[in-house]
């Protein structure tokens, strides 16, 4: 049996959207519609045939619709968000999901740096920045993300572009700052961060970013509203 058969309305739901990888694959659209590649990018793990077969399922109970190749959620899709925020706003508060080794993920990390760009803060010309996560290996270690008002890219090769801003830093720090753990302030001050370029750059970066989507303080401010 692929269900729960069960009667309980939590049962049910979970029929739906309790398989592995599910609720992230939804949380993938809630920003808007996203082509299957964009989703892989944000959950890197998953494997194609997976995200495949759960994106079937989701089209299947009325919760996910695909046109021009891009997904996007149904008005009963989106139901789900308040859903996937409580999930966040407790993984965020009880200790048994505490941070491991194995949750840090570079590539994870920067693709959701490039979504969150606020480009009405961004300067009138491009800017490069550099990341360097100095305890990754090699094909992990470097990312360059071109801001522009008009576009925002992430690229994992060096495309001989200036540099304006480098940052170097373990994963770790580097995460916690996008969590909203950590200030800009103070990633710069934790062991083995460097931030290198101009000065006036490095103080209007804090801006650019609007962060994890699901940061303690933005949890309050849906709590509160």
């Amino acid at each position: 049996m692929n269900g729960y058969g069960q009667f309980c309305a939590v049962a049910r739901a979970l029929d739906v959207v309790g398989a592995r990888w599910t609720l992230l694959i939804v949380r993938e659209m809630l920003s808007g519609p996203v082509t299957f590649g964009d989703i892989r990018r944000g959950i890197p793990r998953i494997p194609p045939a997976t995200l495949s077969s759960r994106l079937r399922a989701l089209r299947t109970a009325g919760l996910v619709d695909v046109s021009d190749r891009r997904y996007r959620l149904t008005d009963a899709g989106l139901t789900l968000a308040p859903i996937v925020r409580e999930l966040a706003r407790w993984g965020m508060t009880t200790e048994s999901t505490a941070l491991s080794e194995d949750d840090f993920d570079t590539a994870a990390l920067t693709w959701d740096m490039q979504r969150r760009v606020d480009v009405d803060a961004l300067p009138g010309h491009t800017v490069v920045l550099a990341l360097e996560f100095t305890d990754r290996p090699p094909r992990d270690r470097y990312f360059w993300l071109h801001l522009s008002k008009t576009n925002v890219n992430l690229c994992r090769q060096d495309t001989g572009a200036p540099v304006d801003l480098w940052l170097t830093a373990p994963t770790a720090e580097v995460t916690q700052w996008w969590l909203g753990d950590l200030t800009w302030s103070q990633l710069q001050r934790q062991p083995g961060v460097t931030v290198h370029g101009d000065r006036a750059v490095q103080r209007q970066m804090q801006h650019w970013f609007l962060r994890y989507a699901f940061t303690r303080s933005a949890l309050a401010q849906t709590s509160s509203a």
